[in-house]
């Protein structure tokens, strides 16, 4: 993947992990929170803030969720200012927020609906691994998502 901009939504103990990681990986990380203290710390650090998941899909062709279940998952991908309204086609989400079977099977359909890729990437290894960008990632997609997902997944997680 040639484009270095990845955003992640959701900087609660996982996701700032997460973000922490991929910084380290070389990414360009765009992040967003609903605590905008977090959010500008990540950026003090060397991230981009972005005040909304849709700000953040301009600029970004992966986004990570790391919220904490579907409601969450689909306020910050279809809710006001949401992501997906503004992705790019071919754009890739990775969800990982723990969700149903169903849930992630008719988002992912949703998702190809609008043109764009899914990767269903529930995550364990708490706080500690996700900081060491060593957590576990349980993945389930459509090969094309995870030819755009290669360096991302293997920048924040050990084992996918």
């Amino acid at each position: 993947m040639n484009n270095k901009n990845v955003g992640v939504v959701g900087l609660g103990a996982m996701g700032l992990g997460i973000a922490r990681s991929l910084l380290r990986a070389g990414f360009k990380v765009h992040a967003c929170d609903v605590r905008d203290v977090v959010t500008q710390q990540f950026a003090s650090e060397g991230g981009v803030a972005c005040a909304s998941p849709a700000q953040m899909a301009e600029a970004c062709d992966v986004i990570i969720t790391v919220v904490v279940n579907a409601e969450q998952t689909e306020t910050v991908l279809f809710g006001e200012n949401g992501a997906v309204a503004a992705m790019r086609p071919a754009s890739l989400v990775i969800g990982c927020a723990t969700v149903a079977p169903t849930y992630a099977v008719e988002l992912g359909q949703r998702l190809a609906d609008q043109g764009l890729l899914y990767i269903d990437g529930p995550i364990s290894g708490g706080a500690a691994k996700a900081a060491a960008g060593e957590m576990t990632m349980m993945t389930s997609g459509p090969q094309a998502a995870y030819a755009k997902a290669e360096t991302v997944l293997a920048g924040m997680a050990g084992k996918v």
